[in-house]
C-alpha cells in the first residue's frame, strides 16, 4: 500500500499517522513478514486506537458539526478490524486473510482518507482551524 500526496489532507499530524497506517498495513501484507502477522495485526490495532482516538480530539478541538458521525465511522473500523484479527486467529494467515485485508483494511482506509478526512480537513480550512 503505497502513500501519495492524493490522500493528504494538510494537517500534519493525521497526515504523518496515516502515512504510519500505509507503512503497517504494506508490512502486514509483505510475504516476508508472514511468520510474524499476529506481532503485526497487534501493532496495527494499536495504532489505529491510537490514531482514531488524536483524529477524534482534533474534532473537538475543531467543534467539527460531523464528528459523531465520523466517529461511528471510526468505531465500525475498529469492529471490522478486531473481526479481521479474530479471523486470522482462528484461521491463520491464508490468501483469503490477505484478500480481506486488502478489502476491508486497504480499501476502507483509502475511502476514509479520501472522503471523510479530507471533508474534515476542508471543514478546518474554511474555518481556519489549525490541526
Amino acid at each position: 500500500m503505497l502513500w501519495n500526496a492524493s490522500y493528504e489532507t494538510g494537517i500534519a499530524k493525521i497526515d504523518e499517522q496515516h502515512k504510519e497506517l500505509f507503512r503497517a498495513i504494506d508490512n502486514l501484507l509483505d510475504v516476508k513478514n508472514k511468520g510474524r502477522v499476529k506481532e503485526m495485526l497487534d501493532y496495527l490495532g494499536a495504532y489505529i486506537v491510537k490514531h482514531f482516538t488524536d483524529e477524534q480530539q482534533l474534532h473537538v478541538k475543531a467543534k467539527y458539526p460531523k464528528a459523531a458521525a465520523h466517529r461511528a465511522f471510526h468505531d465500525n473500523y475498529v469492529k471490522v478490524f478486531n473481526q479481521l484479527k479474530a479471523k486470522f486467529e482462528n484461521e491463520g494467515a491464508t490468501l483469503a486473510m490477505t484478500q480481506a485485508v486488502n478489502k476491508s483494511v486497504v480499501g476502507w482506509l483509502t475511502e476514509h482518507i479520501m472522503v471523510h478526512d479530507k471533508e474534515f480537513a476542508a471543514y478546518c480550512r474554511a474555518n481556519n482551524i489549525k490541526g
